[in-house]
């Protein structure tokens, strides 16, 4: 099972991979955190860089449901996706 989100924000790309074993977390193409081996719920981490040249950091909660993994995406603490309200509720 292999699961990807894409999510434009800001004039940037956040992709996230999740399988079985492996959580990818990529911003504009470039590999920024990723965690090898099997787990139940993990959290990815990276930067993105703002149209002032400040870093915002990027925070990736996954988490195993009955039927999907669960992903919320955060940005400098404000969430900007979730599956939950991509599915509507």
């Amino acid at each position: 099972m292999k699961d990807i989100w894409i999510i434009e924000h800001s004039s940037h790309r956040i992709r996230v991979e999740s399988k079985w074993d492996q959580k990818k977390l990529w911003v504009d193409g470039v590999l920024q955190d990723d965690q090898p081996g099997f787990a139940l719920s993990s959290r990815l981490f990276g930067k993105l860089r703002g149209e002032e040249g400040e870093y915002k950091d990027i925070k990736v909660s996954l988490g195993l449901g009955c039927r999907h993994t669960k992903c919320r995406i955060f940005v400098d603490d404000s969430l900007i996706y979730s599956t939950e309200i991509s599915w509507g509720g």
